[in-house]
């Protein structure tokens, strides 16, 4: 555990009450810290350049609508992040969970909030994709044609329209909008947590995240679901089928993926793939 005192001191935060350590994320480990004065979240951050990212961006948020994410902290001295023994750490507002499943809605009035501060955000640089589908593809296809045949048969001919979508930088996504990243609160609204994989991609990426997290497994209602969740996400009926395309990149990277890490989920990932190409 790190010097958590000297992290909390250096945001005048007072005197440590409580420490608990949360589920190491995608990108970083943790902590929910009470102080004497505050309840916040300490977690770590790759490096400098991300940390100021995840600031600029979440300021920018917050100008807009402070109800949709957590604000990351400035120390007492001004600075966005501490660093001890060389690891980056950054403080923000705790926001307790509510015991409850975020709805479709609640979660698309919220994202479509922070979307138009990420339209017209501004930074001088965007982190590399790390989990791009041209780097995935030629980690994992070798076991994907040892293991898996038939469906990388089928999906090596989508790869070449897949890829020209992936490295498309339009605008600033989160990157990372699956329901992990999605926070229930008591007043059955939503806010959205974790801007680590923030960076320029697809315009409708994250859309595309979250129209696979609350998709009906049923398939005899795809159809209304595709037709409801575009709807409630705003997107025009001449960009739905670039809109399923970017579904369809978002469950091929999920599959390659779990190639390595969860072997038992390629088929379901297919078995969804399948499923949106026939919605378009």
């Amino acid at each position: 555990m790190p010097d958590l005192d000297r992290i909390v001191n250096a945001y005048g935060l007072g005197q440590i009450k409580k420490v608990t350590p949360m589920t190491n994320g995608k990108s970083g480990r943790a902590w929910r810290v009470e102080t004497d004065m505050a309840m916040v979240l300490v977690k770590t951050v790759s490096d400098v350049a991300r940390a100021s990212l995840e600031f600029a961006l979440t300021q920018a948020i917050q100008e807009e609508d402070r109800d949709v994410t957590p604000a990351i902290l400035s120390t007492t001295d001004g600075q966005q992040f501490v660093t001890v023994d060389h690891q980056v750490y950054r403080v923000q507002s705790y926001w307790e969970q509510a015991a409850m499943k975020p709805s479709l809605t609640a979660t698309l009035a919220c994202y479509r909030k922070i979307r138009i501060v990420l339209d017209r955000f501004e930074y001088p640089c965007s982190p590399d994709d790390s989990h791009s589908l041209d780097r995935l593809w030629k980690s994992q296809r070798v076991s994907l044609v040892q293991n898996w045949p038939g469906i990388y048969e089928q999906l090596t001919p989508m790869i070449a329209q897949l890829e020209i979508i992936d490295r498309q930088q339009e605008t600033w996504v989160h990157g990372d909008l699956g329901r992990w990243n999605l926070l229930p609160l008591a007043n059955e609204k939503v806010a959205i947590i974790d801007f680590g994989e923030a960076r320029r991609g697809p315009r409708f990426l994250d859309f595309a995240a979250l129209f696979d997290s609350f998709m009906p497994r049923e398939k005899n209602v795809v159809k209304v679901y595709r037709d409801r969740f575009c709807d409630l996400a705003g997107i025009e009926e001449h960009d739905r089928r670039i809109f399923l395309e970017t579904v369809q990149l978002w469950l091929a990277k999920g599959m390659l993926v779990a190639v390595e890490k969860a072997p038992e989920h390629v088929q379901d990932f297919w078995d969804q793939v399948q499923l949106v190409r026939k919605l378009k």
